[in-house]
């Protein structure tokens, strides 16, 4: 596998070598060379083995129109228009053995202490920058774990083996919430989604236009699954996310084609067993100035570069778990906005199969997604946005303030 000293000479802007043979077909007409007449600027999505476009690559797109028409889409008002983030349930006396159910199954104990988990404020700011216009708050009346009969939160032996904790919400109203031992052994228990976010759905404030659980614990959905990351009910204006599968003791290692570097020739190369494939899309090659993924794999790589193994930055991990569960909070609150996954573009919104595919893809929306969210947010919180004198400098404005996501 191509490693972390690699050039990242020549890039793939389209789809992989992976994509034919996967039966994907890019929509010719929303290409960034033919939008921006810069193919640097928004690659297509990469389509790899296992990705999930590879798996569905009939996935219907969701244009504009599509999305401006879906009956289910709830509107940003300006009565509605907070987004709420709940942290993670408290923990009774009675489950103290729950505590261990956050910690990843093969960390060491100096490396747990070494890492701090993502900080719920630099989460707020993030989302109130990427949801610009909107009010991000912290949901301030906490959720408990709680004893379910006698379940006291012990460790499961089986995963095939399902009990219920109890899950107490600021109402006092205790919901009893699925768990079972995790199927992979990568976390001690897991807590079934599904069940978390009916207890959330009795909680939605009236100002709220959607509200988000950000749980310790790793979750999953069905029987069949192994685990699952996050989960939004965009009709019900809901949806939990978990920090655990992006803990640094659990997350796959970086070999240095995280995004941006995903797009490398060489390592999707590698990915794809070029060899076997008849039909081989051409890769581009790198020059200085020739682009924003240019610039950003620069800037990433000159960082990898001047640091050794031995001297990176102690806050790195945690900035890197920081970012990773940000992002997928920022995707899933976008479903609450109608937004579809993405077929367009390398892009925030694509769906994902794997923790590794999440790495590959970039924190940013593409062009087709930035436009539903400018709307969803502007038509409904942003003063002026279709004032007939001033709509497009308000517009230009929020797009300067939402940039830097």
């Amino acid at each position: 596998m191509a490693n972390r000293t690699c050039k990242h000479t020549s890039l793939y802007l389209d789809v992989s070598p992976h994509a034919s043979k996967a039966g994907f077909k890019q929509l010719e007409l929303l290409t960034s060379k033919e939008l921006l007449e810069d193919e640097m600027a928004f690659p297509g999505p990469l389509v790899l083995p296992g990705d999930d476009l590879a798996d569905d690559p009939e996935y219907p797109p969701q244009d504009f129109n599509e999305w401006r028409d879906e009956e289910e889409r709830n509107p940003v008002t300006n009565e509605r228009k907070t987004i709420y983030i709940v942290p993670s349930p408290l923990f009774e006396k009675s489950v103290s053995k729950m505590q261990a159910w956050s910690v990843c199954s093969s960390a060491k104990e100096q490396d747990a202490r070494a890492v701090n988990a993502p900080d719920i404020q630099d989460i707020v700011e993030y989302l109130s920058a990427f949801f610009y216009g909107m009010d991000v708050k912290i949901f301030d009346q906490p959720f408990h774990w709680h004893k379910w009969e006698s379940y006291d939160g012990a460790v499961l032996k089986h995963s095939n083996t399902e009990t219920r904790i109890g899950l107490k919400s600021p109402s006092k109203e205790l919901f009893g919430i699925r768990c079972r031992a995790s199927p992979d052994e990568t976390s001690p228990m897991q807590v079934n989604l599904n069940d978390v976010l009916d207890a959330l759905a009795e909680n939605i404030p009236s100002d709220a236009h959607s509200i988000m659980i950000l749980l310790d614990q790793d979750m999953y959905e069905g029987d069949g699954d192994i685990f699952c990351a996050g989960r939004a009910y965009g009709g019900s204006r809901i949806a939990a996310v978990s920090t655990f599968r992006d803990q640094p003791a659990c997350a796959p290692k970086d070999n240095g084609h995280a995004w941006p570097s995903s797009h490398c020739a060489a390592y999707i190369n590698q990915l794809c067993h070029l060899q076997t494939y008849t039909t081989k899309p051409q890769p581009v090659q790198r020059k200085p100035n020739s682009g924003p993924l240019h610039a950003a794999i620069k800037a990433t790589t000159s960082t990898r570069h001047e640091s050794s193994s031995s001297s990176i930055p102690s806050e790195a991990p945690t900035a890197q778990w920081l970012g990773r569960v940000a992002v997928t909070m920022a995707h899933e609150l976008c479903h609450c906005l109608g937004l579809d996954h993405c077929v367009y573009f390398a892009c925030a919104m694509q769906g994902c199969g794997s923790v590794e595919e999440a790495q590959r893809q970039p924190p940013y929306v593409c062009p087709v997604c930035l436009e539903k969210l400018a709307a969803a947010i502007g038509e409904g919180a942003v003063a002026g946005w279709n004032d007939e004198v001033w709509s497009m400098a308000v517009r230009e404005k929020w797009l300067r303030a939402q940039r830097p996501c």
